[in-house]
């Protein structure tokens, strides 16, 4: 934690305003009679930060925390009545509630939220029971009263209902307010943040969410307990009612009330729970009516709170007022980043001398997630001096890979060995991974949300220094985010969150970087970037493994190449060699066979036109300038690796997804479209009668429409499913489950059926079987829209084929056209933007 006088004046604020309540309270001008509440109010503030920080920080929304306070309001009755100290007795309060808390939080990380709140109920209800029936400590329903407890440190005696505690407990809050303000700018609070936005990656820089979740719940009971006992100084008496079920509701509302997460706003919180009962009488109606009245308008006007909502108008007055004239720049020579240097043109990495250590060794590894292999027999090396791609399919074992690596492969069942740096990797925690020196990114660049940028790479660090944040202030630059360290991921578009992604995973300087798709949804500048600082880290002594889609840009960084697929190791070679291996080929294009026999006869009229489409996810550009025509009764292929942009190309022609630009035109004629997306998307709990009743119902087709349909539908399905419409979907193979997606997709009778990687993950049995019914569908005049990742497949059974590369039209032919083959092949891989001859209308 690095202390600045910012900082500091912060944290001064809370004793300061105590030390002037405190002064008032002396003085008489706050009446005898009020200086009870001001007391409880101090007190139910420490209560409120303790669950809106656990709230706000780890996502935990506690409501045993009632059990807490009644823990530390009975410690000091019974220290009182026992001849304790008062610092026994906190001590005491304290550490009880310290374990309780803990194991509360470490059990409950392993469940939702919802199990994390019953759990916390139910700790609730048997902490009250417990105080009902021990009656010879806690006096049952009577209560106990709290006598005094002598300070064994010089403070005095502190009998209870004194006004010596009443002070005490201003002067505690202050204190605890001013603790809170250094904890909001600590490694512990982006560590708590960070384990709740995302608690894989944060595996991956060694956070261990379930020790967070621990080690908040811990703290935030321990400050619940001390204001238990102060609670019991101030009252002079304990006793059942103020600890139910309410009160757990109430400090909820509370905290929502003042702004969750906030040092202010539980200060709001505390003093809303001291008068919301004057509150409720002055207005003549139950305590909570007026509780329930008061959060749901919070929830529904002032959603962020009200301190959050005042405080924001506020700043922008204050920096106004104080806004001074920025100093001139001093003329200096500009530094470039590091990484934005002009493009280069994408060259090979020079070979390494072989000289250096085996950093990473795989013998024989295998993944298995119940029957599937995901990852088989695998094996591979990686030295010190070398940047190793792996390249396959979608599905081919790629990222199991990479979670092997680095301890991300969850409930698999992981065989072989893993070696690092001469250790053996798969007894170690992920969490440890990162400490032998591991780094690791995410395909969709899985950053820290609720965390500043600097503060993303900063949350790598348990305790915060001066030159941490030194390093991170360069680490930053050298990665071209200085401008933007002071800002949420999310006002970020995609290609600098994916530089945040790589900076978190080089701070503290591993000697291996896993990076999983790191060129995926970029567009070409961001991607020579990226390029370069791969070939800088390598430069620097960092091992790489890296999985790509994007050949051409991952091949310019590599030095050597493994193929997987179905799990398993199918080629190796050098970038310009490895594809020349047919198994290699073949697994990206497939295998082609004989070609389908598919209607002579097509329609020319257009049912559908795509005119310059393109479309974007948050900054990720998916399609660019996309033409498309599909003719009446055409089978139409579109062929493209992982990422191309199939699927948002298969929303936007069945209608759900507009596009961001272009136009989508039906001639004029409705035109129905019917989607089978990919991964099938099933109600796997309903049965296979229930999956195609639910899609009828959907499209307003009920009563003997919908019974003639189910008909019709069914007899399109293979015997062995017709015989078995009552079986739930879980029960299916995935050939069978890919059929009822598509049978679901045929009963509305669509004018278009589009089907999204129909092959995917079925054995070459099956996919011959759907494939088989889908050509029979063309022979019915249905226009029918394959997506397809293997080219030969859309090859042998399609009219007409397009080729996407990364968003674009690469080619567009006839499979008929000799010539096409060899073009539709270069533009799948390379995206050579040409159209065969044969292009022409069908």
């Amino acid at each position: 934690m690095v202390f600045n006088r910012s900082l500091l004046a912060k944290a001064a604020l809370g004793p300061a305003a105590g030390a002037v309540l405190m002064a008032f309270m002396a003085s008489g001008a706050i009446p005898a009679y009020q200086m009870y509440s001001v007391a409880l109010a101090a007190v139910y503030t420490i209560v409120v930060l303790s669950v809106g920080l656990l709230a706000g920080w780890s996502g935990i929304w506690s409501v045993g925390h009632p059990a807490f306070f009644a823990i530390g309001a009975y410690f000091a009755a019974y220290g009182s009545g026992h001849g304790w100290s008062l610092e026994t007795v906190v001590l005491g309060a304290v550490v009880t509630g310290t374990v309780l808390g803990a194991f509360l939080g470490y059990a409950g990380a392993r469940f939702s939220m919802l199990y994390i709140a019953l759990l916390t109920l139910a700790f609730t209800m048997v902490t009250l029971e417990l105080v009902n029936r021990w009656s010879s400590v806690t006096g049952g329903d009577q209560g106990v009263a709290v006598l005094q407890l002598r300070s064994s440190l010089g403070l005095g005696t502190l009998a209870g209902g004194s006004t010596e505690s009443q002070y005490l407990a201003v002067g505690a809050a202050a204190v605890v307010l001013a603790l809170a303000v250094p904890a909001a700018a600590s490694g512990l609070r982006m560590r708590l943040v960070a384990a709740k936005s995302h608690p894989l990656a944060a595996r991956t820089i060694g956070i261990a969410p379930e020790a967070q979740s621990a080690l908040a719940f811990a703290v935030s009971a321990a400050f619940t307990t001390f204001a238990g006992v102060l609670l019991g100084l101030i009252t002079g008496f304990v006793s059942p009612d103020p600890f139910s079920l309410n009160l757990g509701i109430a400090l909820i509302a509370a905290c929502v009330l003042g702004g969750v997460g906030t040092i202010v706003g539980a200060v709001a919180g505390g003093a809303y729970l001291t008068w919301n009962p004057s509150l409720s009488s002055a207005v003549g109606l139950p305590q909570p009516v007026v509780q329930g009245l008061v959060l749901v308008g919070v929830l529904l006007f002032l959603p962020g709170g009200v301190v959050p909502f005042l405080s924001a108008p506020l700043r922008s007055v204050l920096r106004r007022v104080w806004r001074r004239p920025a100093p001139a720049p001093t003329p200096s020579k500009p530094t470039p980043a590091v990484g934005l240097e002009p493009r280069q043109p994408a060259a090979a990495m020079e070979a390494p001398t072989g000289e250096a250590d085996v950093v990473l060794c795989l013998e024989h590894v295998s993944v298995a997630y119940g029957g599937l292999k995901a990852l088989e027999d695998a094996s591979v090396s990686l030295r010190q001096d070398e940047v190793l791609a792996v390249i396959g399919p979608n599905g081919a074992g790629k990222t199991t890979l990479l979670n092997a690596v680095s301890g991300l492969t969850g409930n698999g069942r992981v065989s072989g060995r893993v070696d690092f740096a001469g250790g053996s990797l798969l007894k170690a925690r992920a969490t440890a991974r990162r400490r032998l020196g591991i780094g690791r990114t995410f395909q969709h660049a899985e950053v820290f949300s609720e965390l500043t940028v600097t503060e993303n790479v900063l949350c790598t660090r348990r305790w915060i220094t001066a030159r941490d944040r030194a390093d991170v202030a360069r680490l930053l630059d050298s990665v071209g985010l200085a401008d933007v360290a002071d800002r949420r991921p999310g006002e970020l578009p995609f290609g600098l969150q994916k530089r945040l992604d790589l900076a978190r995973a080089m701070a503290e300087e591993p000697k291996l970087l896993v990076l999983d798709e790191p060129f995926g949804g970029l567009d070409a500048g961001e991607r020579a970037v990226l390029a370069q600082q791969i070939r800088r880290l390598h430069a620097q002594g960092t091992a790489v493994l890296v999985i790509d889609h994007v050949l051409d840009d991952l091949f310019s960084v590599a030095h050597r190449v493994l193929a997987f697929d179905f799990g398993r190791t199918i080629g190796e070679g050098t970038p310009d060699t490895v594809l020349d291996n047919p198994e290699v080929r073949s697994s990206y294009l497939g295998t082609v066979g004989g070609r389908a026999e598919l209607p002579e006869r097509v329609g020319e009229r257009s049912v559908l036109r795509l005119s310059g489409v393109g479309h974007s996810y948050g900054g990720v550009v998916a399609l660019r300038d996309v033409d498309l025509d599909v003719h009446e009764g055409v089978v139409l292929g579109i062929a493209g690796a992982n990422g191309a942009g199939k699927s948002t190309l298969a929303g936007i022609l069945h209608g759900s997804l507009k596009p961001a630009r272009g136009s989508r035109e039906t001639g004029g004629t409705v035109v129905r479209t019917s989607l089978a997306p990919e991964g099938r998307a099933l109600f796997k709990t309903l049965s296979l009668r229930e999956n195609l009743e639910v899609a009828a119902y959907a499209a307003g087709i009920t009563g003997a429409p919908l019974r003639e349909r189910l008909a019709e539908t069914t007899e399109w399905l293979p015997p062995r499913l017709r015989d078995r419409m009552s079986v739930s979907a879980a029960g299916l193979s995935g050939g069978e489950q890919q059929m009822l997606a598509i049978a679901r997709a045929l009963i509305v009778k669509p004018d278009v059926l589009i089907v999204d990687e129909p092959a995917l993950g079925l054995a070459p049995a099956l996919v011959d079987e759907v494939y088989d019914r889908l050509v029979r569908l063309a022979h019915d005049g249905l226009t029918v829209v394959l997506l397809e990742q293997l080219l030969s497949r859309a090859m042998s059974v399609c009219h007409e084929v397009v080729v996407l590369h990364e968003g674009s039209v690469a080619a567009q032919g006839r499979p008929g056209d000799p010539s096409f083959a060899a073009l539709a092949e270069a533009a799948y891989f390379s995206g050579a933007r040409e159209t065969a001859a044969t292009t022409a209308r069908l």
